[in-house]
């Protein structure tokens, strides 16, 4: 934390389903002095994406939607080149559809409160980076467009939905979408690091964030939900083992090159022959990550309040190997969002 001016971090270790460390480091807000905690409520960003690919998975365990299905069977007026994609390419990051949050104005929007139209008009226009799955290719439209596809077959709006089958059946009382005009209790303030200075962060839209990771979290929501995969709670094992399964693309070869390649909601990394899966989460003023070593049944789950950190899972394993020293002669290379 000293070396990269972390702020405040929360961390919890759970080792076979039972958490070890559930602790807050430094401070939550530097400018009142108030300590990060276990109760700390972070922005998680993109290991929310391990929420919307559960919700989605449930209703393919319902028989409700398939992995094969188009998302042009739910989802109207959308661009002839997206007409093939299914749900299975987005969830494994192979639509080829390219992510609105590289659009070159992306970042003169990201104060704006946009329509989800609006959101998605920034890459309707654009080509498809590839054929429907070729390649792999990080990409938050997707998941944009699974929020809108589990409220169209749901009737419910996705917070709701969230609410209603993860959050509150796992007792995750403090996990919600993000409203930055809400009160929420512990909410951790988020920080940048511009020219080694820490200043606070701009205001971020939550439009443009909604199913491709809006969510808000605690580490100790978070054991909850560790708990829950664990347990088959929400999914059978076999649906969570095609989740944690490498999903390649027909060309791709991320596998070797990257070291990572995407499961369903998931990265699958390559350690050899060890199982281990995880998410990155990076926004303005926050990072987090969830690294769960299958094999070694220890997970880190980490969230901090500065956006600097480009590689928190780096982090994770590093706590984790303090647990389990066997996992220092792991070697992964790559990066995940």
């Amino acid at each position: 934390m000293t070396q990269n001016q972390i702020p405040g971090l929360s961390v919890a270790v759970v080792q076979e389903g039972e958490p070890v460390l559930v602790k807050g480091y430094g401070l939550a807000n530097v400018e009142h002095s108030v300590s990060a905690t276990e109760h700390t409520v972070y922005e998680i960003a993109s290991v929310g994406k391990t929420f919307t690919a559960t919700a989605i998975m449930m209703l393919v365990e319902q028989g409700i939607i398939s992995l094969e299905d188009a998302i042009a069977d739910y989802l109207d007026h959308l661009p002839l080149t997206w007409q093939n994609v299914t749900i299975g390419h987005i969830l494994s990051h192979q639509s080829g559809i390219p992510s609105y949050t590289d659009a070159p104005n992306y970042w003169e929007i990201t104060h704006l409160n946009l329509s989800k139209s609006e959101i998605l008009a920034l890459v309707t226009h654009l080509p498809l980076k590839f054929q429907p799955g070729e390649f792999s290719a990080y990409d938050n439209t997707g998941y944009y467009l699974l929020g809108l596809i589990l409220e169209k077959v749901t009737g419910q709006f996705y917070g709701d939905l969230l609410q209603e089958r993860i959050f509150a059946p796992l007792g995750m009382n403090a996990t919600l979408m993000n409203d930055p005009k809400n009160i929420v209790p512990h909410r951790a303030a988020g920080y940048r690091l511009p020219n080694s200075k820490l200043v606070n962060k701009p205001y971020y839209s939550p439009s443009v964030t909604y199913s491709a990771g809006g969510q808000l979290s605690s580490v100790e929501d978070m054991v909850k939900w560790e708990q829950a995969l664990c347990g088959e709670t929400l999914l059978k094992q076999s649906t969570l083992d095609l989740m944690w399964t490498p999903h390649f693309s027909n060309q791709g070869d991320d596998w070797e090159k990257l070291r990572y390649v995407a499961g369903l909601g998931w990265w699958v990394f390559n350690y050899g022959d060890r199982r281990v899966v995880g998410h990155n989460g990076s926004i303005l003023g926050f990072a987090s990550n969830i690294t769960r070593f299958l094999d070694d049944k220890i997970t880190v789950i980490l969230l901090c309040n500065l956006d600097k950190i480009s590689r928190p899972d780096a982090i994770a394993k590093k706590i984790a190997e303090y647990y389990c020293p066997v996992l220092k002669k792991l070697v992964h290379a790559g990066k995940n969002n």
